[in-house]
């Protein structure tokens, strides 16, 4: 028999169109796969609760996670002395691809590494804010370690986490969303965060007390426009400039009506049911398809069951209890 007899089959047109995606995805926002990070000690669960937290049900699910960055980080940047850190010590204009992989890894380390290694990514991060300090336009004076900031910084992201999986992977009971808070308060708090909000409402009247010190500056809208692609280089095309246009909105129907407004993301009810949720649905379902499941956390879940097989002295299977859940 020839060689060629046990040449594996060539993968079909859907495989390879998976595969593209899969490339694309990871050319953007990086694999995150690290041995060091995700491996370690057999049976450590982590920071946040391990296979049975919320928390690595949400994050998991890179869907969720691509659909929610936009409207955290533009929710983050309302207020204006985190907006100076990042428009003046910030690289996101010249290095936007790591800014992009580093702030989704800081997500996925803090929820999926193991609790050393977890927690010396914390420390690092903390390390590098106390460098960032620095006067805003208005002349107020700002460091990036100030815990108001940590905190508000902090809550930004969960939320929007948070609803974009209720809303486009499955309903979240409200124990389910206060036990998510709590998980993600501990990241908050070691971060550098005096108090953090722990439940809905919680968060709720947070953003509340928050909204008087909040505001759509020159440099929002400056960070705005790179984010939808205007007055890049290389220039965008139309095409790509709509789809930014409709994820960014897409991601900020999570957040309050009020933030909407601020930041001009606002569209009227009938366009978010008619176009906005179905287009990031679709999304977030191709996505889905592409990356089942994170390796990170597939990783994590073999650090745990390790744990669970050293003292059972047998092999162990998990089992992913999202991976039915999907709408």
């Amino acid at each position: 028999m020839t060689a060629t007899a046990f040449a594996p089959p060539r993968p079909g047109p859907f495989e390879r169109l998976r595969r593209q995606l899969v490339a694309e995805i990871e050319a953007t926002v990086g694999r995150h796969d690290e041995p060091a990070l995700y491996e370690g000690e057999p049976g450590d669960p982590g920071l946040v609760g391990g296979p049975d937290s919320v928390s690595w049900e949400l994050h998991g699910d890179l869907a969720t996670l691509a659909t929610a960055g936009s409207g955290a980080i533009l929710m983050e940047l309302l207020h204006p002395s985190v907006m100076a850190g990042v428009f003046s010590q910030s690289s996101y204009r010249t290095d936007t691809l790591r800014r992009a992989r580093n702030t989704l890894g800081y997500v996925l380390r803090t929820t999926f590494a193991s609790t050393p290694a977890a927690t010396r990514v914390i420390e690092s991060v903390k390390r590098v804010h106390a460098r960032i300090e620095g006067v805003r336009p208005d002349g107020v004076a700002y460091r990036a370690l100030d815990p108001e900031l940590i905190a508000w910084v902090h809550t930004s992201i969960p939320w929007a986490v948070m609803n974009a999986y209720d809303r486009y992977r499955r309903r979240l009971s409200l124990e389910e969303k206060n036990r998510y808070l709590r998980e993600q308060a501990v990241i908050g708090r070691m971060g550098g965060a005096d108090a953090v909000p722990e439940s809905v409402d919680e968060v709720q009247a947070y953003f509340e007390r928050m909204r008087p010190l909040l505001c759509f500056s020159e440099q929002t809208r400056s960070f705005l426009d790179f984010l939808a692609g205007h007055d890049v280089d290389p220039p965008t095309t139309r095409v790509d400039r709509f789809d930014r246009w409709s994820s960014i909105r897409a991601s900020m129907d999570l957040m309050p009506e009020w933030a909407q407004r601020l930041t001009g993301t606002y569209v009227p009810e009938p366009v978010r049911r008619s176009f906005l949720r179905p287009h990031a649905r679709l999304r977030a379902r191709f996505v889905r398809w592409a990356v089942p499941e994170l390796p990170c956390k597939q990783m994590a879940l073999a650090r745990v069951a390790a744990g669970s097989a050293t003292r059972a002295d047998e092999p162990v299977v998990t089992r992913d209890r999202s991976a039915a859940l999907a709408r």
